[in-house]
């Protein structure tokens, strides 16, 4: 993977496609492909060196993980934005501020280029976060 990362602030949120195949199932190929992602500026990308498609690891102070990239041509430089679903909440600080609601909508993150590297599944992501082998 690539040292270069771009410091972000990364927000969470629904999404009309992630709701919509959510109710397929988690398991199947349309959620992985409408949740399974990070939405950047052309500019982050361009530093990331990546292309729409690519994989990027997003890494906040609570872990990482690797998701493919998505242009947002809406977006704007210094923020980028993942989907609800089991790769977001991968990395979500659990810490609610006595809330009882995560902060989804204000962590700093790193984004760094991962050419080689595989999205995992949802399956796999949830074996790697309960250790099952």
């Amino acid at each position: 993977m690539n040292d270069i990362g771009v410091n972000v602030v990364l927000t969470s949120g629904r999404t009309l496609k992630q709701g919509q195949t959510m109710e397929m199932g988690k398991l199947n190929q349309e959620y992985f492909e409408a949740v399974a992602i990070c939405e950047v500026d052309k500019s982050t990308l361009e530093a990331l060196g990546l292309e729409e498609g690519d994989p990027v690891k997003v890494e906040t102070a609570t872990g990482s993980v690797v998701v493919a990239c998505k242009l947002d041509r809406r977006a704007e430089p210094g923020i980028a934005f993942m989907p609800c679903g089991p790769w977001a909440n991968a990395i979500l600080d659990s810490d609610t501020i006595e809330s009882g609601m995560p902060g989804f909508k204000d962590m700093r993150a790193k984004l760094f280029a991962a050419k080689g590297k595989k999205v995992p599944t949802a399956e796999d992501l949830l074996r790697a976060i309960m250790e099952v082998p």
